[in-house]
């Protein structure tokens, strides 16, 4: 400033005013305030069992917390990133690492037997949180939820604080699960909550995932907004989960951008289980 600001005058509150007034005018004249230190993600389990979050970074960028790690029921953990990571967040459920010897460790979501995925990318079918980061507030970070692939859980997504008010995307209305067609399901013995002989649906398969048609897949002929136009099964996943890409060309899906914050929530099984309102979904682990 080219003036110090006195506060030992007899006009000491113009003087303050003053002072303020030049304090928020040489912010404006720097331009947008641009995160250089990184954000946290926040990911919260509400599920009434163990989930085993994992992710996994696009070309170019780290991996976080190992790519894997554990969250009780009623709890989360916090992990840092970046302010311009871009990547992915899934859940696994029913994992047993102890006993993979070199196969799959989980039911739905795993990465080659292993607690901690190093950036490896999960098995499908599974739900998908899709995180593009950005530092500068003008052009701000978006994310989606994708069932491109298929389903394992619901999962929530928000910004804290939500300047904008468009960085929330919901959960499902119900779960695909309890609703997915036989050719579809991917089921378990021994799943969280069942006995050991019951068998039950763990995650749902997308039609390309089960069929590989290029019509499912929109790929080749199919490859165009217009040419694919979803199916039946890819209505069911919207009925169910009205702001995920139920395939690849849904443009009805809710996608968060100019999102433009220091902490975001991920919260598996976010309505669908258990009573609490809070975002974070329960009490950080420490890391």
């Amino acid at each position: 400033m080219a003036e110090r600001c006195s506060w030992r005058t007899s006009g000491a509150r113009r003087r303050l005013l003053s002072c303020a007034i030049m304090v928020i005018l040489s912010f404006m004249a720097a331009g947008p305030v641009v995160l250089t230190e990184g954000i946290v993600f926040h990911v919260a389990n509400r599920c009434p069992f163990p989930v085993w979050p994992a992710s996994a970074p696009n070309t170019g960028h780290p991996v976080l917390a190992g790519g894997g790690f554990l969250v009780p029921p009623g709890k989360s953990r916090r992990v840092a990133a970046p302010a311009t990571w871009n990547g992915r967040f899934w859940a696994r459920t029913g994992c047993n690492f102890t006993a993979a010897n070199g196969g799959a460790a989980c039911l739905t979501g795993d990465c080659e037997g292993r607690l901690a995925c190093n950036g490896s990318a999960g098995a499908p079918p599974a739900t998908l949180v899709e995180v593009s980061l950005h530092a500068d507030p003008s052009k701000g970070s978006s994310y989606d939820v994708s069932l491109v692939d298929g389903y394992n859980l619901p999962v929530a997504v928000s910004a804290k604080p939500d300047g904008t008010g468009k960085c929330a995307i919901a959960g499902c209305a119900k779960d695909v699960n309890a609703v997915c067609p036989p050719e579809l399901q991917v089921t378990a013995a021994g799943a969280a909550g069942r006995r050991k002989a019951e068998k039950t649906v763990v995650a749902c398969k997308s039609a390309c995932l089960a069929f590989g048609l290029d019509a499912f897949c929109c790929r080749g002929a199919y490859a165009t907004p217009a040419a694919c136009r979803g199916s039946v099964y890819s209505r069911l996943f919207k009925d169910a989960c009205p702001a995920y890409y139920s395939y690849a060309y849904d443009t009805t899906a809710a996608t968060a951008t100019g999102c433009y914050a220091q902490e975001y929530v991920i919260t598996f099984c976010p309505s669908r289980w258990g009573d609490e309102e809070e975002a974070d979904g329960g009490r950080d682990a420490q890391m």
